[in-house]
């Protein structure tokens, strides 16, 4: 019963990959570590299916590398905090409160931090190239 449920996981994930391949500002990357992870406990054949795709060709190279080393180019971790906070800049600039801008700002302060120096190391050895 595992097996079926680990497919479907990978397969969704893969969806939203290839939407964040073609869609500015949704990412790939994460949803393609996940789709490996859930197509590595259950299939060889989705693996290289996915594997066979691609537009996912640039982001599958990016969630190996996150898969080998465990750590992101900076790159990729400017883009995800640029976003990030481009995101809160829109929500604050068509928000009716100031409170919910504010939290908003607060909590992406503590969570940028935390990707950018704590919780994901940076890959100073790869080329800041994709």
């Amino acid at each position: 019963m595992t097996r079926p449920v680990f497919i479907l996981i990978g397969l969704a994930a893969t969806g939203l990959a290839i939407l964040g391949a073609i869609l500015p500002g949704m990412p790939a990357t994460v949803f393609l570590i996940v789709a490996l992870w859930a197509f590595s406990r259950s299939s060889d054949r989705m693996t290289r299916w996915l594997e066979s795709i691609p537009i996912l060709s640039v982001p599958l190279k990016e969630a190996r590398r996150f898969e080998e080393r465990r750590t992101v180019r900076p790159a990729v971790k400017r883009v995800a905090v640029g976003f990030a906070w481009g995101s809160a800049l829109v929500t604050a600039g068509v928000s009716q409160s100031l409170t919910a801008p504010l939290v908003l700002i607060v909590a992406l302060a503590a969570v940028a931090a935390t990707v950018v120096m704590i919780l994901i190391p940076t890959d100073r050895e790869s080329p800041d190239v994709p």
